[in-house]
């Protein structure tokens, strides 16, 4: 059984880590136990009613359907085991284990051999970001979308959202524009003005020669409305989870390279375009569509 304890950078790198550790027990048949999803948890189908976030999902037992009441149950969860593992430290049981990663863009791939190893330890605390095993997410992907999706009150309002939207439309591009966190991150490599966005966005547009193109906008920070007066566009609902999947339904997404738009265009199969120069050209070429989420850089921000 694996336990992961360490909360890694937000909601693209934690469902990233999750997704990977659920492929790898599927293979081997072990169970996970993810308690450092918690504030994530309310608003997936595979976790929403289960405050140990395991895989295979179960169901916690509780009367009533209190949303406080769910996040308070996550979040004692996670404290009490991330406490736990603080007091492991000092102590040495048997059959007991803590797995930690090797660093930034070093990752510890599963395989049969690492299997057997961990076979021998009924308990083992996960302790970092790195762990993957592309060839296991591609073949269990159905299965992660599946316990990924959104409970059902999202879905309703992102199929809203994005339906009206198709309506006034022949191409609706997805805008992830992230800003704010990542002043700090990589000495703020993929940091773009807001007016960088819309100069792509033009670009974009004129890929499509005859056809009305729609820009639907997730941002992580408030944005100026007259920047984009020139396009077409809506903002989306500023919600972490019904942004991202609105992402999801749309036939194309432009975006900084991020987990955030990258589980989007996995769960969705949308081409995807990753800004790593706002001033290059762009073509229909330039996206891509990604079977398998791929990783670009350490997390985002550490919650302790």
């Amino acid at each position: 059984m694996f336990v992961i304890v360490r909360k890694t950078g937000q909601l693209g790198n934690r469902m990233m880590l999750f997704a990977n550790f659920m492929a790898f027990a599927m293979e081997y048949n072990f169970k996970v136990i993810n308690p450092a999803f918690d504030e994530y948890a309310v608003f997936f189908e595979g976790t929403h009613n289960d405050f140990f976030c395991r895989y295979p999902a179960q169901k916690s037992v509780l009367k009533g359907n209190s949303l406080k009441l769910k996040r308070n149950f996550h979040r004692v969860v996670y404290h009490s085991t991330r406490y736990l593992v603080k007091d492991y430290t000092d102590f040495n049981f048997s059959n007991i284990n803590i797995l930690r990663d090797t660093g930034v863009h070093k990752a510890v791939i599963f395989n049969d051999k690492l299997a057997n190893c961990l076979s021998t330890n009924k308990l083992v605390f996960i302790h970092g970001y790195w762990f993957r095993n592309p060839v296991l997410f591609l073949k269990y992907a159905e299965t992660i979308r599946k316990f990924f999706t959104p409970i059902q009150q999202h879905t309703q309002t992102i199929h809203q959202l994005v339906s009206n939207l198709k309506q006034t439309c022949d191409i609706l591009v997805g805008v992830h524009i992230r800003q704010g966190d990542y002043k700090k991150l990589l000495g703020a490599k993929y940091l773009y003005t807001t007016d960088d966005y819309v100069s792509l966005m033009k670009k974009n547009e004129a890929l499509f020669n005859g056809k009305k193109v729609k820009f639907l906008i997730c941002s992580n920070v408030p944005q100026d409305r007259d920047k984009f007066s020139k396009l077409d566009f809506a903002f989306a609902n500023n919600h972490i989870v019904e942004d991202m999947y609105s992402l999801a339904q749309c036939d194309y997404i432009i975006g900084p390279p991020s987990t955030y738009n990258m589980w989007a265009a996995f769960y969705g199969r949308v081409p995807l375009y990753w800004i790593e120069d706002p001033h290059a050209d762009i073509s229909l070429d330039s996206f891509k569509i990604y079977d398998v989420p791929l990783d670009v850089a350490p997390p985002v921000s550490f919650a302790q």
